[in-house]
């Protein structure tokens, strides 16, 4: 994966957003690599999970008091959700904080680099499916739309990216087009701050 040698150096050197709120959590950015190329592992949560029902999402969940740090927190949980164990991933570094919806929580991305082909089992409570979207596909900037939505008074574009039968759509879509801003060939949309419970 040539193109993310610098990513540890573009990260750590960048001046990164962290917030505060109420409540923390943190996700997984997994990179795999797939016959496809480089790709990044996505789920699709279950009809049954208490919130954001059927949605794509990263792996992740909210910190508990015994994760020391937002990139433990992120690797408890894709060991949860998918059966990835921390002995597979190679932290490359931490996005900007986001904040959910209502502004109660907020999280932190941690990009991974999943090394060798790990088997995964999703977590049947949380968890339909896994898949993946290679890096090339999500660089096309035909691939995406842009619908502009309105939440609590504030205005802000919502970017989609559909690929086989999934829609990855809101935090997750903007945590992966920040990803890719950090990517030789860049990001094909560029990527406003993320505040919708502003």
């Amino acid at each position: 994966m040539k193109q993310f040698e610098d990513l540890p150096h573009l990260l750590r050197a960048r001046a990164r957003l962290a917030q505060t709120a109420p409540k923390r959590a943190a996700v997984l950015v997994p990179v795999i690599e797939a016959p496809e190329g480089p790709s990044l592992l996505l789920t699709r949560r279950t009809d049954v999970v208490s919130s954001h029902q059927g949605q794509v999402a990263f792996p992740g969940g909210r910190m508990e008091p015994h994760d020391p740090d937002a990139v433990a927190n992120a690797l408890r949980e894709a060991e949860e959700e998918v059966g990835l164990h921390p002995s597979y991933v190679q932290v490359l570094g931490l996005l900007d904080d986001i904040p959910t919806v209502t502004g109660t929580t907020m999280v932190t991305p941690v990009v991974g680099r999943v090394l060798g082909a790990p088997s995964l089992r999703p977590q049947e409570s949380e968890v339909a499916r896994i898949f993946s979207i290679p890096i090339v596909e999500l660089q096309r900037k035909e691939r995406w739309r842009i619908e502009g939505v309105s939440w609590r008074g504030s205005s802000f574009p919502m970017f989609f990216f559909d690929h086989d039968g999934e829609v990855l759509w809101g935090m997750s879509a903007y945590v992966t087009l920040q990803l890719l801003s950090f990517l030789p060939g860049g990001a094909p949309h560029t990527v406003p701050e993320y505040n919708p419970g502003r």
